[in-house]
């Protein structure tokens, strides 16, 4: 009978001889696996239409401005993964845990007004739920 430390190094010899001759099928597995688990449920860098996110009684989009879309960050369900990455079932989606304003400026043209200032709202954190 083996020592406990032999059978151990046994199955780590029997693993480092297995990862060397992976078939192509469980090397695509691996890499599929992998690419899950780094979809961490974090604020992800996007883009919005600034019209979008305005209030309804807002008269920007009324008038000729640019930019018309700006960055901002946003828990993105589908660019995150929540779940059992070696199964790739999904357990739980990735939604806004806080949120918080992020200014940006906008430059009117043939008005009175040359820029205008306008906060939206940016997710600071995502948790799995």
């Amino acid at each position: 009978m083996l020592a406990p430390s032999n059978i151990l190094g046994v199955a780590l010899l029997l693993l480092l001889f297995a990862g060397t001759c992976l078939s192509d099928e469980e090397s695509m597995l691996w890499e599929q696996r992998t690419a899950l688990g780094k979809l961490q449920c974090e604020p992800k860098e996007t883009w919005v239409y600034i019209d979008s996110q305005l209030a309804s009684y807002d008269d920007l989009p009324d008038k000729d401005y640019y930019p018309h879309v700006v960055t901002v960050l946003r828990c993105l369900k589908s660019c995150s993964f929540c779940g059992n990455s070696i199964w790739g079932v999904p357990r739980k989606t990735c939604k806004v845990d806080t949120k918080g304003p992020k200014h940006v400026v906008v430059r009117l043209y043939n008005d009175v007004e040359l820029s205008r200032n306008i906060t939206l709202i940016e997710h600071k954190t995502c948790k799995c739920m």
